[in-house]
């Protein structure tokens, strides 16, 4: 569900007084009711650690006097005083991406860079990307995930699929949609998946949710078809399902029940996957593919050796990391990796989705590289399937 940006607590950290001003006032225009200020990272970790939780988003300057902001981020990282970072900076977009890496590798979440003189409408688009991370005080709320709590919800299908869509970039056109997990909890409301994801790949949980997906997802793809839509849904598969021996006849036998062309499901998965148990992981997405279903690469470009990944796997989707696409319209090191990336995916016969699509100015550049298919927070946001019925008919009006 959208984020209330009411509810954010945020610190500008700027050595300019008027750049200061200037990003608390655009805050407070959107909503931000809480905005503190400091003129150098020092003066950041003092007024945080003053504060009696974590602030939600800091937007920070790279280049200050006294302590930079590249020490700042390292101090962030460490010591936990806020759960999600925005760059904001002058400096050499390549400088500002490898400060960008080190932040996620510190464990911060990243919502954006930016480059001055920023725009309002880039730094609202940065603010709502807090959506899916969980605030670093949710873990004391009552309502805190539990093993048990998540067993018993899949159990009893309170877990329920969104559907994001994806569009034909040429045409705008509804082509498919990813299927997504939310937790539709009784008493505490929807939970999202940062919460509980984590959790069920621990808890080995994930595949007992992977199936109650893949069943939404078929249930779903039947409904459409009868409707006349021929639309394609996509769902994550885990390493569990992977590496079972029957996977491949399971999920046939699936779609077969819910009367689904195996054509219309695709199946994702994720590059990490490829450093572990090869043979069987190998063996059914062979069969996956012989039985017609899809097959995409998801996270392109983030996981271990993907070139090796893409030239030994039968995949028929590549989708573009989020990284790589957000902002690209503006940093030349993204625009090429980007553009490479479709190149790669025409060459090898692959459909290309761009993933984590926010701003127009991408979104152009998408169109004018090539790339078939579109998903993002600028085409919509997660939708429940009545959701998902409105949508279309406010794009058909």
């Amino acid at each position: 569900m959208p984020v209330d940006l009411s509810t954010l607590s945020t610190m500008v950290v700027d050595d300019l007084a008027a750049q200061r001003r200037l990003v608390r006032d655009m805050l407070m225009s959107l909503g931000v009711r809480t905005v503190y200020e400091a003129d150098d990272g020092e003066a950041a970790l003092a007024r945080m650690s003053s504060l009696n939780k974590p602030v939600d988003v800091i937007v920070s300057d790279l280049d200050m006097p006294g302590m930079d902001g590249v020490e700042f981020i390292r101090h962030l990282g460490s010591r936990h005083l806020a759960s999600a970072l925005v760059l904001a900076s002058k400096m050499d977009p390549a400088l500002i991406g490898s400060v960008e890496a080190m932040a996620r590798v510190q464990g911060l979440q990243v919502l954006g860079t930016l480059q001055k003189p920023i725009r309002r409408e880039e730094l609202e688009a940065a603010l709502r990307r807090f959506i899916p991370y969980v605030r670093a005080d949710e873990a004391s709320r009552p309502e805190a995930v539990t093993e048990d709590l998540l067993r018993a919800a899949i159990e009893a299908q309170e877990i329920v699929p969104y559907f994001q869509p994806k569009v034909r970039i040429a045409d705008g056109r509804m082509a498919g949609a990813e299927v997504l997990a939310r937790w539709q909890h009784p008493e505490y409301g929807m939970i999202e998946p940062a919460r509980f994801i984590p959790l069920a790949e621990r808890g080995g949980l994930i595949e007992p949710l992977t199936w109650l997906m893949l069943e939404h997802a078929m249930e779903q793809a039947h409904r459409w078809q009868r409707t006349g839509r021929t639309w394609t849904l996509s769902v994550n598969l885990s390493l569990n399902h992977l590496e079972q021996a029957n996977v491949a006849d399971a999920i046939a036998s699936l779609a077969d029940r819910w009367d689904v062309p195996h054509e219309r499901i695709v199946l994702e998965v994720t590059e990490s996957l490829a450093a572990q148990n090869l043979a069987p992981i190998l063996g059914n997405l062979a069969r996956l593919r012989l039985k017609g279903f899809g097959v995409a690469i998801d996270d392109y470009g983030t996981g271990y050796s993907s070139l090796e990944q893409l030239s030994r796997m039968p995949f028929t989707e590549l989708k573009i990391d989020r990284s790589f696409v957000s902002g690209a319209a503006h940093r030349a090191t993204l625009r090429t990796i980007l553009g490479s990336s479709i190149e790669l995916a025409r060459q090898l016969n692959l459909e290309s989705v761009a993933e984590g699509v926010e701003h127009e100015d991408d979104l152009a550049l998408l169109r004018e590289l090539g790339c078939d298919l579109a998903q993002g927070q600028l085409i919509s946001p997660p939708l429940s399937a009545e959701q998902l019925e409105d949508w279309l008919r406010s794009r058909s009006e």
